[in-house]
């Protein structure tokens, strides 16, 4: 599918940035927290556009909203890297975070729109490993852009990404929805959304993107580097080593939700991340730490699932609402996981921040289920 290709390259664009920040702060003078505002801005920005954006995008032809996402992280890309000042920087990166608000809410209404009840949870599984490859890509091709020249030129690369999407945006069909084994056929008056609804589903993401910012960026590179006493090259290998289980595990989690259920393997996922982290007090050595990421990774079979479950339960004259919200709630879990499992770290050590992490993911799954259970045979009010 062309929307995925397209997928692939604009997470290369916006995941860039983070290999980037130690040329950038070194450049500009600033703070490590200073520069780090850089990284916050892409998703603080996110958190009061996502909604008007899913809005607006609902209301719009796809290919308009694709085009505009583009145009919008290509000039802020481009701001970033001409930045003559810190401040520039910022404004580039608020920009490239409300484009990416944009592109990643129009893809995900896209796959929704096309989907049958049959293929959703594959088609969905496919797009977090398009997802994946190019959070993969970003850092190694902007820290190798960054290396071999600076790291202004590779802000070009999200420059080229956003320019494609726009290019595309002309060139591609607006989707239709499939008639047969479509999964909502409601009418265009299907009533107010209750915000009840979205609150499981919602905070299933918010888990997911505290996982990955409290985890996969804090947490493990940490606890590699103190702990188990390995180099920057030695860690990239074992992150590197569990997105690739995570492919499997996507299409893993694609197939499961066709037999059992999107919601069953969802909430089933979250409560084995939990226990996988647990793991990690066990871990004393780099075989062991390998081991224990390995089984972290492979428990993500629901990460890709969330968005189909949120169609599944949302007529589709409101999803624009609620794929906005959903994306709020992930990036409320992607701010605050950073913050709040390096502050336990330095206050109370590894293992106390292991077990916040795996509380937190347990309580989520716990609140999702029930708020799941009350809502699964939603129906809209008038």
């Amino acid at each position: 599918m062309p929307l995925l290709v397209l997928l692939v390259g604009f997470e290369i664009g916006v995941n860039l940035f983070g290999a980037l920040v130690p040329q950038v702060q070194q450049e500009f003078r600033v703070s490590a927290g200073t520069v780090a505002l850089a990284i916050s801005a892409y998703h603080g920005i996110r958190l009061i556009t996502n909604v008007p954006a899913g809005r607006l995008i609902a209301r719009s032809p796809l290919t308009l909203m694709l085009a505009v996402g583009g145009a919008l992280l290509s000039a802020g890309a481009l701001i970033v890297g001409l930045a003559p000042t810190f401040a520039a920087v910022l404004v580039g990166r608020v920009i490239m975070g409300v484009g990416s608000a944009f592109f990643f809410i129009t893809t995900q209404f896209w796959i929704s729109k096309v989907a049958t009840r049959e293929n959703k949870a594959q088609l969905f599984s496919y797009n977090q490993i398009a997802g994946l490859t190019g959070g993969a890509l970003g850092p190694a091709l902007g820290g190798a852009v960054a290396g071999w020249l600076s790291w202004r030129y590779s802000l070009l690369l999200a420059v080229a990404a956003g320019i494609t999407a726009v290019v595309a945006g002309r060139r591609l069909h607006n989707p239709t929805a499939r008639s047969e084994g479509s999964p909502q056929a409601v009418p265009k008056s299907a009533g107010r959304l209750r915000i009840s609804t979205v609150l499981g589903p919602g905070m299933i993401m918010m888990a997911l993107l505290f996982y990955h910012g409290g985890v996969l960026s804090t947490l493990i590179p940490l606890f590699a580097a103190r702990k188990i006493g390995l180099g920057p090259a030695a860690i990239g290998g074992v992150l590197m080593q569990g997105t690739v289980w995570r492919f499997g595990a996507a299409l893993l989690g694609g197939r499961l939700a066709m037999w059992f259920g999107t919601r069953r393997v969802v909430l089933t996922s979250l409560v084995l991340m939990a226990l996988t982290v647990l793991t990690l007090h066990l871990v004393e050595s780099p075989f062991g730490l390998v081991v224990a990421f390995s089984l972290m990774a492979w428990a993500h079979v629901g990460g890709s699932l969330v968005v189909a479950l949120v169609t599944d339960i949302v007529p589709e004259a409101h999803w624009g609402t609620a794929l906005g919200l959903n994306r709020t709630f992930a990036d409320v879990g992607a701010v605050i996981a950073p913050i709040l499992v390096g502050s336990v770290i330095d206050r109370s050590g590894f293992h106390a921040a292991i077990t916040v992490v795996a509380l937190f993911l347990l309580s989520a799954a716990i609140v999702a289920t029930a708020l799941t259970t009350l809502r699964r045979l939603h129906a809209p009010t008038t």
